[in-house]
C-alpha cells in the first residue's frame, strides 16, 4: 500500500510535459523575440514563446498534438501596439468559431441581416451563394439585387446573379471594374440593395462583409491537415477559417476538396 502511495505522488507531482506547437498559417506580422524570426507556417513555438503583434488583426492557427487546433490572436481587452510583448499562454484560444449554415432559405430583410450583417464571411473557392425566396424577392430584368461600394473615390454598382434560387457573389466580377481585378482592401464596406423599378426604388438591405481566403492559404492550410481524412479535413478546414477569417459553409470546402480529387 506504501508503495501505491508513493508512486501516485511522484506522478502526481511530476512536472506537466511542455506542449509544443506548430504554426499552421498566419495573417499578418507576428515576430518572436525568442528566436529573432516572424511566425510562418511550420515554425515551432513553446509555452514561454514570446510575442508582438506587429500589424494590426495579426493572427496565426496552431496545432498542439495533444491538444488540437488553436488561434494566437490579441485578446479585445489587450492593448494594441507593435513593442508590446505577449507570453503565448495569454494570446492563446481554442479554434472555434459560429459555424455557418445553408439551412432554411432567406426569406426578408431581417434574415439578409442574419445571414450577413452580423460578422465576416469567408469565401473559399472564389464564390459565395445564399439560397432565398424568389416569391419575397423576384428577380427579373425589373427587379434584381445588385452590391454597391466605392473604390478611388467612384461607385462601383454590381448586379447580382440569381442561379437555382440562390443569390450568388462571383469574386471573379465582384472586386473588378471594366474586366481588371481590383484589391478588396482599396475598396469601401460593401451594401447589398434590392432595385424595383415598377416602384423607382433601391432598398438597402444589409452591409457586406467578405474576405477572400485565396488559394495560396487555402492549400497551405489543406497541406497541414494531409494527416487527417477527408471529412475531419473539412472539419478542421472549416473550424480554422471561421476562427482566423469569418463564417465559412462546409459545404464550399467539401466541394473544393472533392474537386481537388
Amino acid at each position: 500500500m506504501r508503495i501505491i502511495v508513493i508512486l501516485f505522488l511522484i506522478i502526481a507531482f511530476q512536472p506537466a510535459q511542455a506542449q509544443q506547437y506548430t504554426v499552421i498559417h498566419v495573417i499578418g506580422k507576428i515576430y518572436n523575440s525568442q528566436t529573432n524570426s516572424y511566425l510562418k507556417s511550420g515554425s515551432k513555438l513553446s509555452e514561454d514563446s514570446k510575442l508582438k503583434f506587429e500589424t494590426a488583426h495579426a493572427r496565426a492557427a496552431v496545432l498542439s498534438s495533444s491538444r488540437g487546433r488553436y488561434i494566437i490572436q490579441q485578446q479585445s481587452h489587450q492593448s494594441n501596439g507593435s513593442d508590446l510583448v505577449y507570453s503565448l499562454s495569454t494570446v492563446l484560444a481554442p479554434a472555434r468559431g459560429k459555424m455557418s449554415t445553408r439551412s432554411g432559405g432567406i426569406n426578408n430583410q431581417m434574415d439578409f441581416v442574419k445571414k450577413f450583417g452580423e460578422s465576416p464571411i469567408a469565401i473559399v473557392g472564389g464564390k459565395y451563394t445564399a439560397a432565398i425566396s424568389t416569391t419575397s424577392y423576384p428577380s427579373d430584368d425589373s427587379r434584381f439585387f445588385y452590391a454597391s461600394y466605392t473604390f478611388n473615390g467612384e461607385t462601383i454598382n454590381k448586379k447580382l446573379n440569381i442561379e437555382n434560387g440562390s443569390l450568388v457573389f462571383d469574386m471573379s466580377t465582384f472586386y473588378a471594374v471594366d474586366g481588371i481585378t481590383i484589391d478588396p482592401n482599396q475598396t469601401s464596406a460593401a451594401k447589398l440593395f434590392y432595385y424595383d423599378s415598377q416602384k423607382e426604388e433601391s432598398t438597402e438591405i444589409t452591409s457586406l462583409d467578405f474576405v477572400i481566403v485565396n488559394d495560396t492559404a487555402f492549400a497551405a492550410i489543406i497541406k497541414s491537415l494531409e494527416d487527417l481524412s477527408k471529412e475531419e479535413q473539412a472539419k478542421s478546414m472549416q473550424e480554422i477559417i471561421v476562427s482566423l477569417y469569418g463564417s465559412c459553409e462546409l459545404s464550399d470546402i467539401q466541394a473544393i476538396l472533392k474537386a481537388s480529387n
